[in-house]
């Protein structure tokens, strides 16, 4: 009898299993590829989100005190010497502590921000923990010019004849005109017009105040009460414009920054973000102007010391040291910080497949301050 072709059942049964182990090995290849390809994307984006954080505080931070008043600025004050200006950055709004009658370049916020939030990953409950810090970082802006190349403090807002150029500028209390011929509102394009939200600093023979632009209109600047700030029109008996105007004598304008760096875990506290803010955020409704800006996503913390140096506080003030202190203790001020430690904390924006966890990584860097750090530290008779 011819003997059929073909396969037994025992050789299928092997081509069978062996399909079976190559195409298994195959899927568990794809699969573990497919984990690590999640992981170092999460890896990537977490750490590209401390980065691009870290970026703009140290990019701040190095201009911190650039063209401000050695001590600060005077801010609002009465007789007691005690200030009610608003604090940006602080959920629900804080005012700056009443110590400060000046402004200086760098103000500390040890715990005066918003409490961290984190995330269970098997529940995805928020879970909360400490508060964060902030910090409020000022400098001048120098970089202000309008069409004919002049700067906004190139002249004083009145110079009469026979200086060159004659400025018929007028200053009131509560707005300043300018004189076209020494400064064409609003500037250029370039460097970014005066508008609404921008701080100006009016410095004369007297001292300095701050103003918060309410209004621009052709070549008058307004400063009118009701701001975010609470600068304008305070009645207050010092640090006003007001003050300055009764003063008399050439007043100029600079225009100032104040940036503040917080983390919000208010808005979705399971996704917490880092904020940066100019100045104040709105006015005059919320968002009109300065809207908070979101720098990275999912940074779940933000902490920062200060080297504070010629420091003459009492033993044990500083429980690691002047030059790692959470804050200036007095009669040590901010005005003695010379260097700022930074650590950020982030976590990646979904759990890792394989364990079910957030990968975490955090920055942490020093930033010398420029500005400040090149003040002699030496006495000279």
């Amino acid at each position: 009898m011819k003997r059929q072709k073909g396969f037994t059942l025992v050789e299928m049964m092997v081509s069978t299993a062996i399909l079976i182990t190559t195409v298994g090995a195959a899927v568990g290849a794809l699969v573990q590829a497919q984990r690590a390809t999640q992981g170092i994307t999460l890896l990537a984006s977490t750490q590209q989100n401390l980065r691009a954080g870290m970026h703009y505080i140290v990019r701040d931070l190095t201009q911190a005190g650039a063209g401000i008043p050695q001590g600060g600025i005077t801010i609002p004050n009465n007789a007691s010497s005690a200030s009610n200006l608003n604090r940006p950055g602080t959920i629900p709004q804080t005012v700056f502590s009443t110590a400060y009658t000046l402004l200086p370049p760098i103000v500390p916020g040890d715990g005066a921000g918003q409490l961290a939030t984190s995330v269970n990953p098997t529940t995805l409950a928020v879970l909360t923990g400490h508060n964060t810090d902030i910090i409020n970082i000022m400098y001048a802006d120098n970089t202000l010019a309008d069409v004919n190349g002049n700067s906004l403090n190139s002249y004083p807002i009145t110079q009469a004849s026979p200086s060159t150029p004659v400025c018929a500028g007028v200053l009131t209390s509560s707005s300043v005109s300018l004189a076209t011929n020494c400064f064409q509102m609003p500037g250029t394009a370039q460097t970014v017009p005066v508008a609404v939200g921008n701080l100006i600093m009016f410095t004369g023979a007297t001292g300095n105040a701050l103003g918060y632009v309410t209004a621009v209109s052709g070549q008058i600047i307004s400063f009118g009460s009701g701001d975010p700030a609470n600068l304008n029109g305070t009645g207050l008996t010092n640090g006003t414009l007001a003050k300055l105007v009764t003063a008399g004598g050439p007043i100029t304008m600079t225009r100032i920054w104040m940036v503040t760096y917080y983390i919000d875990t208010v808005t979705n506290p399971s996704r917490p973000q880092l904020i940066r803010q100019v100045n104040w955020p709105g006015y005059p409704a919320s968002g009109a102007a300065n809207p908070p800006t979101v720098l990275a996503d999912v940074i779940e913390d933000l902490q920062l010391t200060y080297d504070i140096t010629g420091s003459t506080a009492v033993a044990g003030s500083y429980p690691n040291g002047a030059g790692n202190a959470r804050a200036p203790v007095s009669p040590d001020t901010p005005n003695q910080i010379r260097a700022i430690n930074i650590y950020m904390a982030a976590r990646s924006e979904t759990p890792y497949a394989s364990t079910q966890q957030f990968f975490r990584n955090n920055l942490i860097t020093q930033v010398c301050v420029r500005s400040l750090a090149f003040v002699p530290p030496f006495t000279i008779n």
